[in-house]
């Protein structure tokens, strides 16, 4: 059985995806990779491939650009159930990575191996401790760490994504306004996002050995290090502070009164 990887870059890092691409040989046969780009990001603004990239991805028959609105990190997701699904490849697994990690290819293959029809399997998870700090676990988890890889079934492809993602065309990372600042937290924080979508699901194999963050990853445009809510913990615990949100968006399945009535921690 084979693999999607699936990521999603931006202007400032595509450049770097030269290191990616070295790193990946044993991308081949039914394994592929599917590189997801916007034309014109809401943060970074309007944008080209470079010549000499595409046609380095154009030699290779495994390894994909995919072009895609910008919905923030979460288009790695969108875009590689997308691609699997007109690839015709929906017996393959998925698999999200980021585009700053260095990953061994022992990963992917323990990722897929451990796969359970009943749940997720991330190489990175972590539960809230009482301080709001975070304890990395083993096992079942509450929120998963997307820079470890996660691992689906193409038949866990979840519509509450596609559905949620389109309401991120509607709003600016304004914060006087209810749903423009929720929106721009889960925006930042996808894996919160993914983490709430399959809540219960989660399960740990510990793929830290597995993977190595390059340099470029730390810079000031990683969602590690976005200044609208202090870094990724900061859009986590915004999120999580503000439950009631996502959860009467949710059970509501609409943008309404109700979310816009809600007062935010």
């Amino acid at each position: 059985m084979g693999f999607v990887l699936s990521c999603a870059t931006t202007p400032k890092r595509i450049e770097f995806l030269i290191h990616i691409l070295k790193e990946i040989k044993f991308i081949r046969g039914h394994n592929f990779f599917v590189i997801n780009v916007c034309t014109n990001y809401k943060r970074f603004g309007e944008f080209k491939i470079p010549k000499s990239l595409l046609q380095l991805v154009k030699s290779n028959k495994n390894i994909f650009f995919n072009f895609v609105d910008d919905y923030g990190p979460i288009c790695k997701y969108i875009g590689g159930f997308n691609f699997i699904k007109k690839s015709n490849l929906t017996n393959h697994k998925l698999i999200i990575i980021d585009d700053d990690i260095c990953y061994l290819k022992d990963l992917f293959f323990n990722l897929v191996n451990n796969k359970t029809r009943n749940n997720i399997t991330t190489g990175s998870g972590f539960n809230y401790d009482r301080e709001r700090s975070y304890i990395v676990v083993h096992g079942e988890c509450q929120m998963v760490e997307g820079y470890g890889g996660i691992c689906f079934d193409y038949n866990q492809k979840n519509e509450f994504i596609y559905w949620y993602s389109k309401f991120y065309n509607h709003f600016s990372f304004k914060k006087d306004y209810i749903i423009d600042k929720y929106l721009s937290a889960s925006f930042l924080g996808d894996d919160f996002i993914i983490s709430y979508i399959y809540k219960d699901k989660w399960a740990v194999e510990d793929g830290r050995n597995y993977i190595k963050p390059y340099q470029y990853g730390l810079g000031d445009d990683a969602l590690q290090n976005n200044n609208v809510f202090g870094g990724n913990m900061g859009s986590y615990l915004f999120l999580y502070d503000n439950i009631k949100v996502l959860d009467t968006f949710v059970n509501k399945f609409n943008l309404n009164k109700e979310i816009k009535n809600l007062q935010l921690s």
